[in-house]
Order: structure tokens, then C-alpha cells, then sequence
């Protein structure tokens, strides 16, 4: 990085999800500080399954040696290709504790920001609404799709599906019945394609690693906003025929939790169209200057089959090697960043797009993936 000596540029990351997270463990390798911001006050127990494909996986020791095995510890193979499948809260907290134990990141938590201010001078000064000013030589978007960091630079707003998606986590009891424990040896179960409702409910489970332990996802095209009357009770009342698996669906959503039973913000998703990224300077998804975006900030995606969080991941670690390697100014940089990862993030996003459609809005089920396709995938960066 030719703007100051490696060792004294300071990174600011915004947003401590999963991303965030692993991006600051990449930049702690390579700058003096890095400035990571949460703007939630604590790291609740929320979300449901994080499925971890091998591309993801292979990032993980580049970033921080030895947290591929601390990650195998705690995550459980469950999809094709070596997936490893974890509770998604499990999975945060297994990179905050590798941050929390890296003396150069230093982790601020409830800060919401509030405005950037960029010069070639003095790098970025983020203010937040509490007073707080953070200063630093570039930033990084890591704050999810409804990114503040994406406004500030004036993005095109993300597409707003339309999708509800509820997710929850249940303990199985001991007493349940042999149906429903059941589900706790078998994997990845897909009860439901509405058969052109747009409708899609999945359960995993971790077995031996967290006894009892059930998760579920449910995705309808349903108008919940409208009608108020549609919960998941209603909805699987109203369209699942087949009796056994009704009462496995209502037996798994009488024991979750009230806010479990709350739908998420509509899916939304980053606009990556043609017409989009034609008015990005660079060949990228948007950054300017001495700011990027990665992660779902960057390039959210349909959740069809759970690539964005590993494609995130491989963000953090090319990020990394670029900023490592490169002896240009951190605005090329940061551009061939971007420019550097489109072409392959735009082959997935496509791709996730187009079985989105076959599944929610023809109520198909989908094939496998093509081999080809999935060997491409798999090897990573």
C-alpha cells in the first residue's frame, strides 16, 4: 500500500456480522489498527443456519491461522461438497472470539454512523450519532444490504422481493414424538414447495453436537404485510395436504419462541443488473475512493441455496492479499478489489437468481446444481 508504510494504515470496518467480522482478522494482518463498528449494543442469539461451503472454508486459515479447525469444531457437515452447517449465532461467535483475542482490532458495539467525510489528505472520518469520530486511511462496508455505507455513497437502493422469510430454533424435547425426533438424524429435511404459491419450509438439525436442537426457515411470496391473519400456522394450515407433515410443521412451531414467529424485513437483494453496474466507475459494484463494500453490502444475493455468506468470506481474504501485495494507492487498490471479484460474485448472484425463480415463483423443486458449476464454486479463490 504505497499512501504510508503497511504497518501504520488504519482500517475502519463497518458492521460486525459474519463478514465484518472475518474482513477485520484479514486487515489485522496487515495494518497497524482496524477499527471494527457494531451497531447493535450486544451479539444476540439471532439468525438461524449458516451453511458454510468448501470455497468459504478455504479462506478461513489465510485469515486467521488455525480457525479452519476451531470452525470444523463446532460446525457439522450437512450439504454437498463438504458443507459445513452451523447455527448461525454459533458461527458469529466463533470469529468475535478470534477478534476479541487480536490486540489490533479494536471493536466498538450500539454506535449507528452517521456521515463519511473522504480527502486524499486525511483519509476517511466516520461520525457517529453519538459524538464518536473515527479516523482512518479507508473504510469498509460490511453492514448487510440495507447498508448505511451503501447510502452514503449513493447506490442505487436494493430490490426489494417479494418474499417473507421466517426463521427459528427449537429445542426438541425428550417427550416429543418419535416423528419429530426423527428430524434430529436427518439432515436437511425440505417439507414444502407450495406448488406455485411461492411457498418453502426447510429444517436442519446438528445431532450429536447440540442434542435436541432443531432450526427451520420458511419462505413465502404470501402478502403477509396485508393480511394479517397469515402466520406460519396459518400458512402451512392452509396449504400443506399432507396430514404427517402438517403435524410436524406445527409441532416444530409451537415450540419456538414468540419472536421466532415474527417475519423478517421483506428479502431484499443488490442490484447487479447490466444497467446497474454500467454506472459504476471501475468495473466494480460501487466503492469510491478510498471506501468498498463487501459482503452482502456489496452484492446480497437471493438466498436459494446459502452461497452469500461464503462468497463474503472469500471478499474478506482477497480483500486481504490485495491490500498485502499491492504497492499502488489504497483508491486503485480498493478498485481492483472490486473489479477483481465481479465477474465471479455476478456468475453466483445469476445463478441464485435463477433457481430463486424456479422454486418460489414456480413452486418447483430444484435439481442439483450442475457439476461443473459446482466444481467451479468449490475451488474458491
Amino acid at each position: 500500500m504505497k499512501s504510508q508504510p503497511d504497518d501504520e494504515q488504519v482500517a475502519i470496518v463497518i458492521g460486525a456480522g459474519p463478514s465484518g467480522l472475518a474482513c477485520a482478522l484479514g486487515l489485522s494482518n496487515v495494518c497497524k489498527r482496524v477499527l471494527l463498528v457494531e451497531k447493535h449494543p450486544t451479539f444476540e442469539k439471532r439468525g438461524s443456519t449458516f451453511g458454510m461451503t468448501k470455497n468459504g472454508q478455504k479462506t478461513l486459515d489465510e485469515l486467521r491461522p488455525g480457525l479452519l479447525s476451531y470452525m470444523e469444531g463446532i460446525g457439522l457437515p450437512g450439504g454437498p461438497g463438504g458443507t459445513l452447517v452451523f447455527v448461525w449465532w454459533e458461527m458469529r461467535n466463533a470469529f468475535l472470539h478470534h477478534v476479541r483475542q487480536t490486540e489490533n482490532i479494536e471493536l466498538f458495539c450500539g454506535e449507528e454512523f452517521t456521515d463519511i467525510e473522504e480527502s486524499d489528505e486525511a483519509g476517511v472520518t466516520v461520525k457517529f450519532k453519538s459524538g464518536l469520530e473515527l479516523k482512518g486511511n479507508f473504510l469498509v462496508g460490511a453492514d448487510g444490504v440495507h447498508s448505511e455505507v451503501r447510502k452514503v455513497l449513493d447506490l442505487p437502493p436494493v430490490l426489494v422481493s417479494d418474499t417473507t422469510i421466517y426463521r427459528g430454533s427449537v429445542q426438541v424435547p425428550e417427550t416429543a414424538s418419535p416423528e419429530l425426533r426423527g428430524l434430529l438424524q436427518g439432515g436437511v429435511v425440505p417439507f414444502f414447495t407450495g406448488d406455485g404459491k411461492g411457498i418453502y419450509f426447510v429444517s436442519f438439525n446438528f445431532n450429536e453436537r447440540y442434542p435436541g436442537r432443531l432450526t427451520w426457515f420458511l419462505a413465502t411470496r404470501l402478502d403477509v404485510d396485508s393480511d394479517s391473519s397469515l402466520t406460519p400456522f396459518t400458512i402451512s394450515r392452509d396449504n400443506v395436504k399432507d396430514e404427517s407433515k402438517l403435524r410436524l410443521l406445527q409441532d416444530i412451531l409451537s415450540l419456538s419462541e414468540e419472536d421466532h414467529l415474527k417475519p423478517y424485513p421483506k428479502s431484499s437483494i443488490v442490484d447487479l443488473s447490466e444497467d446497474a453496474l454500467s454506472t459504476f466507475v471501475g468495473g466494480g459494484w460501487g466503492g469510491r475512493g478510498r471506501i468498498t463494500l463487501i459482503g452482502d453490502a456489496a452484492h446480497g444475493m437471493r438466498p436459494t441455496d446459502g452461497y452469500g455468506g461464503s462468497m463474503a468470506l472469500e471478499d474478506a481474504v482477497v480483500l486481504f492479499r490485495i491490500l498485502k501485495d499491492g504497492k499502488e494507492s489504497l483508491p486503485v487498490l480498493l478498485r481492483r478489489f472490486e473489479a477483481e471479484r465481479l465477474p465471479r460474485v455476478k456468475r453466483v448472484y445469476d445463478n441464485q437468481y435463477e433457481r430463486y425463480d424456479t422454486r418460489m415463483r414456480k413452486g418447483t423443486r430444484l435439481d442439483p446444481q450442475h457439476q461443473e458449476f459446482m466444481d467451479w464454486l468449490l475451488a474458491g479463490v
